[in-house]
């Protein structure tokens, strides 16, 4: 086998394809894969000057009697140029970065005028048709009399490992993207240390794990910052498609901002606490669960806490171990229904992961108790009010209409300054603009309360 370097131009790939000079062979070859969005984006990249990867050709020669041919068989590069030929004939319009949302171009190419935005080959101006055409194109040029090289060669160029769905985001632009590299870490790179929380609590290996510790990084930043904006009823997706999204709208990420700095010295904290060693690795829903414990519990709560939580962790690792032992026997306990679950069907689903945080918070908080308020004219916590909503139904029990997680408070049902303890048992969720005042309206609303909790057979811990 001889391998020659060469560039050809855009123009001459689309004459040599018009010619039928230029073709895959259907034996090994898979068709025409790519979706239309990927062919314009290819397109889009040709335009802006980006170079493309080489292309792989067998200079096959032929002959009959007096005559001769040339043929290029393409070996690896098939879509690229099947884009490109498509293109050219006029078979799509190209995108707009500003208007095709959906295509998900980064902020700074959506907010530069783009002069071929839904343009096909033939409309885009004169200079710019004829700069596609002369883009050069490295061309490998393979010749051999043996079709297994050939096959060989596809074989290996094929084997090699595709960039992931992690290891693709790694490499786009946006400050949430260095954000990201810098938590969950890029040893290769010393300004990408992680941070330690993955490698010494949860056991991870960054360098190794093809970005597996860099997406849960991302899972739990999503949903981090999406709790602490608009609480924990509305948490995302966290699937893949869902992390990629996050990504392209949070391009301009402020590294900065008051909620990054949270979510590192919550990564701290979590660390400091239980860097003792003494309990098997964390699994990633451990981690997602824990940090957003953490943070609830930061604000609100005496440092007291802090000194509870391991224990409480290990007796809650305990129990759900214990429930999986049970399950396997046929037996399913509240560990498992509420919890162990949750962990494999559809654990990615922002409804799923609420369901099992609600009973995360409950277990932890009882294994903590009892739990001490900073200031103790404090209405609740975000732990006492999370449990209270979602056992609530998420409803105002004054009105009875739904409440949201941003238009609730937790009403005593007797009254704090009568001696009404700040407990679950005496909380309330109730609209900002239905919340009791005034004896008259907190006692009816106590006869009510009775009532409902009699009628519906909740028992509030």
């Amino acid at each position: 086998m001889e391998a020659t370097q060469r560039t050809h131009t855009v123009k001459e790939l689309i004459e040599l394809r018009k010619n039928s000079m230029l073709a895959a062979n259907p034996e090994y070859q898979r068709g025409a894969v790519w979706t239309k969005t990927q062919q314009k984006k290819l397109i889009d990249s040709v335009l802006r000057g980006y170079p493309l990867p080489v292309i792989y050709l067998h200079h096959i020669k032929k002959g009959v009697g007096e005559y001769a041919r040339d043929d290029f068989e393409i070996i690896d590069g098939q879509q690229r140029i099947n884009a490109i030929y498509e293109f050219s004939e006029g078979a799509f319009a190209l995108f707009d970065p500003k208007k095709d949302i959906e295509a998900r171009f980064p902020a700074f190419i959506s907010e530069q005028t783009c002069p071929w935005a839904h343009q096909r080959f033939d409309q885009i101006d004169a200079e710019t048709r004829e700069r596609f055409l002369a883009t050069p194109i490295p061309i490998a040029m393979i010749e051999t009399h043996q079709t297994n090289e050939v096959r060989d060669l596809f074989v290996r160029l094929q084997s090699g490992l595709p960039l992931n769905h992690q290891e693709t985001r790694d490499a786009w632009p946006g400050n949430f993207t260095d954000f990201i590299l810098k938590i969950g870490g890029k040893p290769e790179l010393p300004r990408y240390p992680g941070h330690p929380f993955f490698s010494e609590i949860l056991k991870m290996k960054p360098s190794v794990d093809r970005g597996k510790t860099r997406q849960l990084s991302a899972q739990i930043a999503m949903l981090f910052f999406t709790k602490r904006d608009r609480g924990l009823d509305r948490l995302p997706d966290i699937n893949s498609e869902s992390i990629s999204d996050f990504y392209y709208a949070n391009l301009d990420f402020d590294p900065l901002s008051a909620n990054a700095e949270r979510l590192r010295s919550v990564f701290d904290r979590a660390k400091n606490l239980l860097a003792n060693g003494k309990r098997p690795k964390l699994r990633a829903h451990d981690a997602i669960h824990l940090i957003l414990l953490i943070d609830s519990l930061l604000d609100d709560y005496a440092p007291e806490w802090q000194d509870r939580l391991p224990a409480a962790l290990d007796k809650f690792l305990e129990n759900f171990a214990k429930s999986k032992v049970n399950n396997d026997h046929g037996i399913a306990d509240e560990f498992w229904t509420k919890y162990g679950q949750w962990t494999r069907v559809n654990s990615d689903r922002g409804d799923v992961i609420n369901r099992r945080h609600r009973f995360y918070i409950e277990k932890m908080l009882e294994y903590m108790s009892p739990m001490k308020f900073k200031d103790p004219q404090r209405v609740f916590g975000e732990v006492e009010r999370t449990i209270l909503y979602f056992k609530q139904g998420k409803k105002c029990l004054v009105c009875d209409g739904d409440a949201t997680w941003d238009d609730i408070e937790v009403h005593h049902v007797e009254e704090h300054q009568h001696g009404g303890p700040t407990s679950m048992e005496n909380g309330a969720v109730v609209h900002k603009a239905c919340h009791p005042k005034g004896s008259e309206k907190t006692q009816a609303f106590a006869q009510k309360f009775a009532e409902w909790k009699e009628a519906s057979k909740i028992s509030i811990l």
